[in-house]
C-alpha cells in the first residue's frame, strides 16, 4: 500500500511539474529602439571626415540626422527555460546636406540606411513570473545602402554592400508578464543602450 501511495505521489509530482514548463511562455517577440554602431560611425566618425572636408573646400556638410536604431526580435525558449534562439532584424538611417559656402544654397544631400538581419541565442540567468535577467548575443549581414544627389551637377550616385554586423548585450533586464518593458548594454549595431517592450506566448 505504501508502495502505492509512493507512486502516485511520485506520478502527481511528475505531472505538476510537466504543467508548470508547459506553462511557461515558450515564444517573445520585441521591438526596440537604441544607439547602435552605425551611429558612432556616422555622428562621430563622419564628423571628423567632413571638418577637413569642409575646410579643404568651398563646400560643407551641414544638418546631419541619425535617426537611432529600431529593431525587432524573436525568441523561442527551448526544453532548458535558460536557453533561447531566434533573431533580430534592424534599420537605421543616416543623412546631411551639401551646402555651398560661397551661396549658402543647398547644393545636394546624402542619405545612408543600414538594415541587419542576425540570428541570434539568448541566455537567461534569471527568469521570474516578473523579472528576467539575461546576456544576448547575434551575428549577421547587414545592407548598407548610401544614396549622394548633387544638385549643381545633376548628377545622382547610389551604391550598396554587405557587411557582417553583430549585437552582444551583456547586460539585459526585463519586468512585467506577458508584457514586458526590457532594457539592455552592450556592444553592437542594435544598440550600445537600447529599451523596448516584448510580448511572451
Amino acid at each position: 500500500m505504501k508502495k502505492i501511495i509512493l507512486l502516485l505521489a511520485i506520478m502527481m509530482a511528475s505531472t505538476t511539474t510537466i504543467s508548470a514548463q508547459e506553462e511557461q511562455p515558450r515564444h517573445e517577440i520585441g521591438v526596440s529602439y537604441g544607439w547602435g554602431m552605425s551611429f558612432f560611425e556616422d555622428v562621430f566618425g563622419y564628423q571628423i571626415l567632413t571638418a577637413v572636408f569642409n575646410s579643404m573646400s568651398g563646400y560643407s556638410w551641414e544638418n546631419g540626422s541619425y535617426s537611432g536604431t529600431v529593431g525587432a526580435e524573436y525568441f523561442y525558449h527551448l526544453n532548458n527555460p535558460k536557453l533561447a534562439v531566434g533573431g533580430i532584424v534592424t534599420y537605421a538611417h543616416f543623412g546631411e546636406d551639401y551646402i555651398q559656402n560661397s551661396t549658402g544654397n543647398k547644393g545636394g544631400e546624402s542619405s545612408r540606411t543600414y538594415m541587419s538581419f542576425m540570428p541570434g541565442i539568448k541566455y537567461n540567468w534569471v527568469n521570474k513570473k516578473s523579472f528576467g535577467l539575461y546576456s544576448k548575443a547575434a551575428v549577421g549581414l547587414m545592407l548598407v545602402t548610401v544614396s549622394d544627389k548633387n544638385y549643381v551637377s545633376g548628377k545622382d550616385d547610389s551604391s550598396s554592400a554587405c557587411h557582417i554586423t553583430w549585437q552582444a548585450s551583456l547586460l539585459g533586464m526585463e519586468f512585467g508578464k506577458k508584457v514586458r518593458v526590457f532594457t539592455e548594454l552592450g556592444l553592437g549595431e542594435q544598440g550600445i543602450f537600447l529599451a523596448g517592450l516584448k510580448y511572451r506566448f
